[in-house]
């Protein structure tokens, strides 16, 4: 398994982004946890196999 921090910014509060990254990640198989920043950022914690989490990644990097 491979760990990642993403730190997801732009418009990512307040639009259900931290639901959808929970419901991707089970989806996916990746286990973590996803919480909002001071910021205005998400900031995520992902564990999961390669490809699994390589296309969590991805996902992120596209939003919901």
């Amino acid at each position: 398994m491979t760990a990642q921090r993403l730190l997801i910014e732009g418009r990512v509060q307040r639009v259900g982004y931290r639901d959808w990254a929970v419901r991707t990640a089970k989806q996916l198989g990746v286990i973590g946890c996803v919480r909002n920043l001071n910021d205005g950022r998400v900031e995520i914690l992902a564990d999961g196999d390669g490809m699994a989490l390589d296309t969590f990644v991805d996902r992120c990097r596209e939003g919901p």
